[in-house]
C-alpha cells in the first residue's frame, strides 16, 4: 500500500512511553491527495513504571492548542499513578490516491507524521482499502470509523484507536486488522450519532431491541490499569465508557437514494467483522429519501398583443418556465446535524432533504428545502456540501448554509424553529449590490467546502474579574462605561472600539457566529453569520445614505462605534471586510471615496477651470430632511461637501467641495453597502461619449436602410433609442409635445467611424452620381470622425437600428459599401464609464417586441451609465431628472453650456477587500486543491486538508492566520 516516491526517513526509534515506537520525521511529499479529516485525544498512562504503557482515549475536549517537543512526552505523573498529564490531539488523514490515512501528532514540535513502518524508507500509513470518502471519530476518541468507496469492496472500516498508534514488538497494521463490514453500494458522508440512554442511564443494544428496549445497562468508567498486559491492544475498546448513549453511524448511499443508520459497537466487536472480516453491515435503519416537490407554478400571463412599443418604458425580463424533470431517486451528498434535525444534500434532485431525528432509530422524513435560483429559475439546482450554524439569542434563529453544487455559490436558508419560508434568503435592498446574486453569497471562485464556528473572545469586568459570555457590544452613549474604579457598569460598553481602534470591535475580532468557506483556488473566505459585535462597527452619525435604518437627528449625541462609513460594515450573510472602513491618516485609503477631486477637460485635453460658464459636477443631497452632513474621502481625508451658498463666489456652491482656491467639482459615495466597491477605477464622465464602438461585428445597411448585423447585440450594449426616450419621459409624467422634443434631444445616435472606399475602388462606378460620388462623399466623411453626421436612432433592436429617414441616411448608405464600423454616441447627455465596468446600463431586447427598453427589474435599477446635463446651476436632489446614481457614487453636472466630447475625469479608491485567506501564500506551490473544511473542537482551530501535496492545514479561528501545516 505504498506506491509512493521512495523517500529517505531517519532510522532512529524511540519508545513510545515504553511501548510505542517514536514517530520518524517524513518528508515534505507525505501526505498527498489528502481528502477528509477526523481527530482523537490520546495520552499513554504508566501505571505500571515496568511495564509498557497503555493508552487512553479522552474527549476531545480534553486536548489542548499547547505542544510538547518530542512525539513520547505525555507529561507523566508518577505521583497520580502514572497518569499521563499532557495527551496528543492526532490528526486522521484520508489519503484518497493510496487507500490509507495518515496520522499526525498535532502535539508535538517535530516527528509530526507518525510513520507506522519505520522499517521501510517510504512512509507507512495505517491501510483501508481504495478511494476513502469520509472518517469519523467517536467524540471519547474511542475509535474512528472510514468509509471506502473501492469498486466491489465498498464499506467501512473501524479504526480502535488502541491499534492507530506504533507499539514495539506489535505487528504493523494491515488491512485484515480492523473490524470491517461491507455495503451493498458505494458510501458517501457519514456522521455518528447518539441514540440517548433513558431516564436511569440504561441504552438500547440495537435499534430492533426487544422489551424492554433498553436493555444495557450503563458501563462505569475503565480503569487503565486494567489493560496494562494488553500491549498490543487486541481489545477494540467499548464506546459504552464514553457515555452518552448508544453510537450509530449514519452512513449516506448516493447511488440507492437514501441512508443507513448502523451501530458502532457492533461493527467495533461483532466477530462477523473482527480481522477485517467484512460481513454485510447489520442494517438497523434503511431510509430512502423522497423528492417531493411543489406544483409548478403556473406560467405568467403573457402582455397584451396591442401594446405599442411607444407606450413601453421598460421590459419585463424574459423568465424560464422551471423545467419539468422526473427523479428516479434521489443522490444524497453532504449531511448537516442541528438538534433532532438532519439536512441532507441532493446532487440530482432541486431539495435539501429534512429528517426529523429524535432518535437515530427513529427518522422520518420531512418536507424538504427547496434550492433554486432568482436569476435563472429554469436551473435544477442541486447541493453537494452543508453547514448549520446554532441558534444564538437573542432570536435564537438558526441558518443552514448549502454550496450550489452547479456554480459553487452558497444559499443560506432559515431553519430556525417556526421558519416557514423552504426557498434560499434574498437579500434586503438587492439594488444596493447588483453584482452579487440577490439569493446566494457569490465568491471569487466556487466554494469546496464550508464549516460554521460559533466563537467568543470574552472580557472580564475590570474592577471583579468576573467573564461574562455572549454579551452583545452597545454603541448607546447613554450607558455606563466600565473600568477599574467602577464596580457597577454597563458590560455592552466592554467591547467597543478603543479610541485608536487596536482594540475591541474590529475587523479581525471574531466574536459571534462565521463561516469559512475553502475555495477552489486556495482561499479561504470567511462570511459573517452573526457577529456580537456588530452594532459597533459603524458611523458615529447614522443616515439613510450609509445604510442606516434612519437619519440621526441633528440633536442626538454621537453614538460610540468605530466610525466606519457604513452601519453595513457588518451584514449577515456577506463577506467579511478585512480591515476598517474609515479614511484617516493611520488607517490609509480604505473608505470609498476618490485619490483626487474630479477635473473637468476639454474635447483637446485642456483642463477647463471651474467657473459660472463651465459645466460642474455636484454631489447630489437627499429629500429634504435631518441627514447629516455629506462628507466625501478624498485620499485620506474626509472633505466636506457644502449644503448651503455662502453667497461669497459667483458660484452656487452646493453640492461643491470647499477648499482655500475655492469651490471645486464633487460627488457622493454610495456607502449603503461597501461591498459593491469592488474595484478602484478611473472613470470618465464625457459629454455626448461613445456608449460603445462596433469595429468587429458585421454591420451593414440593408434595403430599408437600416443599419443591420446579426451579432451587433445593439440592446446588450446599452442602445437607447428615441421611442425608447420617449417612452420613458411619458411614463415620468412628461406631456406628449415635450416628450418627443426632449426624446429628439436624447436618443442616441450612430457615427459611422469606416475609412471611405478609395477613390479608384470600383464602388463609385455602381453609385448613382445623383446621389453620391467619392468627391462628395469625401466632403462630408474625409473630415475629423466626430464632426460626422450624426444618424438618429429612432428604434432599437438586439439585430438592427433603425434610423431616422433623412436625406443624411440615404447619402451615408451610398458612401458605404458592405459592412461599416459604427460609434454610438448619447445625444444630449454625459457618458459614465470606466476602464474597468465599462458602460454600465440596464438594457435589455423585451421578449415579445424584440426593442431594446430598460429592465424593469428594480435589482439592477442602479445600472446606469447616462446623466441628462441640468441647464441650471444649484442643489440638485436624488431623485430629480439630471440626478446620476449608479452601483458605487452619485452626482449631476449643472451649469454652463457643455461641448461634445468634454470631460470629467477621476479616480476612485477605498475598494473593498474581503477578510480571506490565501493558503499559496504560505505554500511552496500554488497547485492547491482544498477538499474539506472543518472545526477542531480541542484547539478552535480549522483544519484544511489538500487534495494535492500540501497535506493538513490548521487556521486560527482567532486571527485568522495558518498556524501549522503538516505535509
Amino acid at each position: 500500500m505504498k506506491p509512493r516516491l521512495a523517500l529517505v526517513a531517519s532510522t532512529s526509534a524511540l519508545a513510545l512511553a515504553g511501548c510505542a515506537a517514536e514517530a520518524t520525521p517524513v518528508p515534505v511529499e507525505a501526505l498527498a491527495q489528502s481528502g477528509r479529516s477526523a481527530f482523537v485525544c490520546l495520552a499513554i498512562d504508566r501505571p505500571d513504571p515496568d511495564k509498557p504503557g497503555v493508552m487512553r482515549s479522552l474527549p476531545i475536549t480534553d486536548c489542548s492548542y499547547g505542544t510538547v517537543e518530542s512525539s513520547t512526552d505525555y507529561e507523566v505523573d508518577a505521583k497520580d499513578g502514572g497518569r499521563a498529564t499532557r495527551p496528543h490531539l492526532y490528526g486522521l488523514v484520508t489519503q484518497t490516491s493510496h487507500g490509507e490515512v495518515a496520522v499526525v501528532d498535532l502535539t508535538t514540535e517535530s516527528s509530526h507524521i507518525v510513520d507506522r513502518d519505520t522499517g521501510t524508507p517510504a512512509p507507512s500509513f495505517l491501510p483501508v482499502g481504495a478511494q476513502p470518502v469520509d472518517i469519523v471519530a467517536t467524540p471519547g476518541g474511542t475509535a474512528s470509523f472510514v468509509a471506502v468507496a473501492e469498486p466491489g469492496r465498498a464499506g467501512i472500516y473501524a479504526l480502535p484507536s488502541a491499534k492507530v498508534l506504533p507499539r514495539e514488538g506489535c505487528p504493523v497494521p494491515s488491512l485484515s486488522s480492523w473490524p470491517a463490514c461491507s455495503l451493498p453500494s458505494a458510501p458517501g458522508e457519514m456522521l455518528l450519532l447518539a441514540d440517548p440512554p433513558d431516564a436511569d442511564g440504561n441504552v438500547r443494544s440495537s435499534c430492533d431491541a426487544g422489551l424492554p428496549p433498553y436493555d444495557v445497562e450503563p458501563t462505569p468508567p475503565g480503569d487503565p490499569g486494567a489493560f496494562v498486559d494488553d500491549v498490543c491492544a487486541t481489545s477494540n475498546g467499548s464506546l459504552a465508557m464514553e457515555g452518552g448513549g448508544r453510537q450509530k453511524l449514519v452512513v449516506t448511499l448516493p447511488d440507492l437514494g437514501g441512508f443507513v443508520v448502523i451501530d458502532a459497537q457492533t461493527l467495533l466487536e461483532h466477530e462477523d467483522y473482527k480481522d477485517g472480516g467484512f460481513k454485510e453491515c447489520k442494517v438497523e435503519r434503511w431510509v430512502p429519501l423522497q423528492v417531493s416537490l411543489p406544483p409548478a407554478a403556473p406560467p405568467d400571463e403573457p402582455p397584451p398583443g396591442d401594446v405599442s412599443p411607444d407606450d413601453v418604458s421598460c421590459s419585463q425580463p424574459a423568465i424560464a418556465a422551471s423545467p419539468e424533470q422526473a427523479f428516479d431517486k434521489p443522490r444524497p451528498a453532504g449531511l448537516a446535524l442541528s438538534g433532532d434535525r438532519l439536512f441532507v444534500a441532493d446532487l440530482d434532485a432541486p431539495v435539501i432533504h429534512v429528517v426529523d431525528l429524535p432518535t437515530p432509530c427513529e427518522p422520518r422524513e420531512l418536507p424538504p428545502l427547496l434550492p433554486a435560483s432568482t436569476l435563472d429559475p429554469g436551473r435544477v439546482v442541486t447541493t453537494r456540501r452543508l453547514a448549520v450554524s446554532l441558534a444564538s439569542p437573542p432570536e435564537f434563529n438558526r441558518y443552514l448554509y448549502a454550496v450550489d453544487a452547479g456554480d459553487g455559490s452558497v444559499m443560506v436558508f432559515d431553519v430556525s424553529d417556526g421558519a416557514s419560508s423552504r426557498s434560499p434568503l434574498s437579500r434586503e435592498n438587492p439594488d444596493w449590490n447588483p453584482f452579487q446574486p440577490p439569493d446566494r453569497i457569490r465568491l471569487p471562485a466556487p466554494v469546496r467546502d464550508l464549516a460554521i464556528v460559533q466563537r467568543e473572545v470574552p472580557r472580564s469586568l475590570p474592577a471583579t474579574g468576573v467573564v461574562p459570555r455572549g454579551i452583545r457590544c452597545s454603541p448607546l452613549p447613554e450607558l455606563k462605561t466600565c473600568d477599574s474604579s467602577v464596580t457597577s457598569c454597563d458590560l455592552e460598553t466592554l467591547y467597543r472600539t478603543s479610541t485608536d481602534r487596536d482594540s475591541g470591535a474590529g475587523p479581525l475580532k471574531l466574536r459571534g457566529t462565521f463561516a469559512y468557506m475553502a475555495l477552489t483556488n486556495g482561499q479561504v473566505a470567511i462570511v459573517d453569520i452573526d457577529d456580537l459585535d456588530a452594532a459597533c462597527r459603524g458611523p458615529e452619525r447614522q443616515s439613510v445614505r450609509a445604510g442606516c435604518e434612519a437619519d440621526a437627528s441633528p440633536s442626538s449625541p454621537p453614538l460610540e462605534t468605530s466610525g466606519e462609513a457604513s452601519c453595513n460594515v457588518v451584514l449577515p450573510h456577506a463577506v467579511r471586510s478585512e480591515s476598517y472602513i474609515v479614511a484617516s491618516d493611520g488607517s490609509g485609503q480604505l473608505e470609498p471615496g476618490v485619490q483626487g477631486l474630479p477635473i473637468l477637460y476639454d474635447r483637446s485635453g485642456a483642463v477647463v477651470p471651474l467657473s459660472g460658464e463651465s459645466p460642474k459636477m455636484r454631489a447630489t443631497f437627499p429629500p429634504a430632511g435631518s441627514a447629516p452632513d455629506l462628507a466625501l474621502a478624498v485620499g485620506v481625508q474626509r472633505e466636506a461637501i457644502a449644503s448651503s451658498d455662502s453667497a461669497e463666489s459667483e458660484l452656487d456652491e452646493r453640492g461643491l467641495v470647499l477648499r482655500s482656491g475655492g469651490p471645486q467639482h464633487a460627488l457622493t459615495m454610495n456607502l449603503e453597502d461597501p461591498r459593491v466597491h469592488i474595484a478602484n477605477e478611473t472613470w470618465n464622465v464625457t459629454y455626448e461619449g461613445v456608449l460603445t464602438s462596433i469595429t468587429r461585428a458585421s454591420v451593414a445597411f440593408d434595403e430599408n436602410l437600416h443599419l443591420r448585423g446579426a451579432d451587433a447585440r445593439f440592446c446588450r450594449r446599452g442602445v437607447q433609442s428615441l421611442t425608447s426616450v420617449k417612452a420613458q419621459l411619458k411614463a415620468a409624467g412628461v406631456p406628449e409635445g415635450e416628450a418627443e422634443t426632449r426624446a429628439e434631444q436624447l436618443a442616441d445616435f450612430a457615427q459611422i467611424t469606416s475609412e471611405l472606399p478609395d477613390e479608384d475602388a470600383t464602388h463609385w462606378t455602381s453609385v448613382d452620381p445623383a446621389v453620391c460620388s467619392f468627391d462628395t462623399c469625401n466632403a462630408k466623411y474625409g473630415s475629423v470622425i466626430t464632426s460626422r453626421p450624426a444618424l438618429r436612432i429612432v428604434e432599437a433592436y438586439e439585430d438592427h437600428l433603425e434610423l431616422e429617414r433623412t436625406d443624411e441616411v440615404e447619402f451615408a448608405a451610398c458612401c458605404f459599401a458592405g459592412s461599416v464600423q459604427l460609434g454610438i454616441r448619447a445625444g444630449g447627455q454625459w457618458v459614465v464609464r470606466s476602464n474597468g465596468a465599462g458602460f454600465l446600463h440596464h438594457v435589455i431586447a423585451d421578449p415579445e417586441g424584440g426593442y431594446c427598453r430598460n429592465s424593469c427589474d428594480t435589482r439592477l435599477s442602479r445600472f446606469n451609465g447616462r446623466v441628462v446635463h441640468t441647464p441650471s446651476d444649484g442643489r440638485v436632489t436624488d431623485g430629480d431628472v439630471g440626478a446620476f446614481i449608479n452601483p458605487m457614487f452619485r452626482f449631476a453636472v449643472t451649469g454652463g453650456v457643455p461641448e461634445q466630447d468634454m470631460q470629467f475625469r477621476f479616480t476612485t479608491q477605498g475598494a473593498f477587500t474581503p477578510l480571506a485567506l490565501d493558503l499559496a501564500d504560505i505554500s511552496d506551490t500554488a497547485e492547491l486543491q482544498p477538499q474539506a473544511i472543518q472545526l477542531v473542537p480541542a484547539t478552535g482551530q480549522l483544519a484544511v486538508t489538500d487534495g494535492s501535496v500540501q497535506g493538513l492545514f490548521l487556521l486560527s479561528s482567532r486571527d485568522v492566520t495558518v498556524t501549522r501545516r503538516y505535509r
